[in-house]
């Protein structure tokens, strides 16, 4: 079936750019795919895979990114449209299966840059299916944009900057942050909704038990029975209407009791440093000597406010802090948002009020004097 040319093309573009944009964005954050393939490995009910996430993850952009940059530019049409076809069909497949039983919410086929929901991702591969069935069809007629070596080299120059990319968001941190706490982000503000936003809205619902009848009914708060007849059984709020979200809204933590101190955290003034450590038993033993160092000066100098989280349990962070000699004290917190905060483990924040001023991962934790001309210059 062969299609006008401007067709194919425009079929190419398409199809091209999606994966190379889906490429890049997993490449940029390559911890964070990671993140979303042990989602669905647990959702599937295969744990024993997850030492070999991040491999998938990395092997994921580079199967995209490259993908893309060949169909884009017409290298090796035959072997492109062969390994984008079956892959899509695949894909539209299985994100149908995902839209129905939702065993994970977000698809993470953006990663952070923008979310997508299983029927979104959906309806997304359903619009590109007729464009790659075009590129399929006609995958004879295209002519490469590079005549020989240069198709080759295309692709494998794009395969190695994408690898560069992964490994760098790897050892470091991703060099554009999509999350909600990249620098220059007030995260109190992100927490609360815009002036006039109407958010979720919720009934208060009683449960009340006729103790003549036995049955059970529903009141509204404003309609509470007064008889001795009702026995009441519960208050529940259900939600009438949906509203907005703020942009983050799962930013918490507790210390050692469960009591709640992030209204504590927010209300420190001035520069603060947040020591974030996922999990104590993972936390790269080499950087917690520089850690300990700048907290002991940071403690002389007492300029900056320093807090550490962590989402170990007690007894490891008992065991943790004497075997290291940590001189501070950790609040916990989830281990999804210690890793949306920061991919390193450790990491550390430095916060102005509560605007994130910079992060680093645990390579290039800063030491006092660079903190101090951070602060002071």
């Amino acid at each position: 079936m062969k299609i006008n040319k401007n067709i194919v093309l425009i079929s190419r573009v398409i199809v091209g750019l999606t994966f190379i944009f889906s490429g890049f964005v997993k490449a940029v954050d390559p911890i964070g795919s990671m993140i979303k393939i042990k989602d669905y490995l647990i959702a599937f009910n295969l744990p024993w895979m997850e030492p070999f996430a991040l491999f998938f993850a990395i092997i994921l952009c580079v199967y995209e990114f490259p993908l893309g940059i060949g169909i884009l530019s017409g290298v090796k049409s035959q072997l492109m449209s062969w390994l984008v076809f079956p892959l899509m069909i695949f894909f539209t497949f299985l994100t149908l299966y995902l839209a129905i039983e939702n065993p994970v919410s977000d698809c993470g086929c953006f990663g952070d840059a923008i979310k997508l929901t299983n029927w979104q991702t959906f309806y997304k591969n359903l619009i590109l299916i007729p464009f790659v069935v075009i590129i399929f069809l006609n995958r004879s007629t295209i002519t490469p944009l590079f005549k020989k070596p240069g198709e080759w080299a295309t692709v494998l120059f794009g395969t190695l900057v994408i690898l560069l990319i992964c490994f760098y968001g790897v050892l470091y941190e991703p060099f554009l942050d999509f999350r909600a706490y990249k620098k220059g982000n007030d995260i109190e503000a992100l927490m609360t909704l815009p002036e006039g936003v109407q958010g979720d809205v919720y009934e208060t619902v009683l449960l009340f038990k006729d103790t003549k009848t036995g049955k059970i009914k529903e009141f509204d708060e404003n309609n509470i029975p007064m008889d001795d007849q009702w026995q009441w059984l519960e208050t529940k709020s259900e939600l009438v209407k949906k509203g907005a979200e703020p942009k983050t809204k799962d930013f918490k933590l507790t210390d050692s009791t469960g009591a709640d101190v992030t209204g504590q955290f927010l209300a420190q003034s001035g520069y603060k440093l947040l020591i974030v450590q996922h999990k104590l038993s993972h936390s790269n033993p080499k950087a917690q000597a520089k850690l300990n160092e700048l907290f002991t000066k940071l403690q002389e100098d007492a300029f900056i406010k320093v807090y550490a989280a962590t989402s170990s349990l007690t007894s490891e962070i008992t065991e943790f802090s004497k075997k290291n000699q940590v001189p501070y004290s950790f609040f916990n917190a989830d281990i999804v948002l210690l890793e949306t905060i920061i991919r390193s483990n450790p990491g550390v924040i430095l916060f102005k009020d509560n605007v994130v001023v910079q992060k680093w991962p645990f390579r290039k934790i800063p030491d006092f004097e660079k903190l101090s001309k951070i602060v002071f210059d």
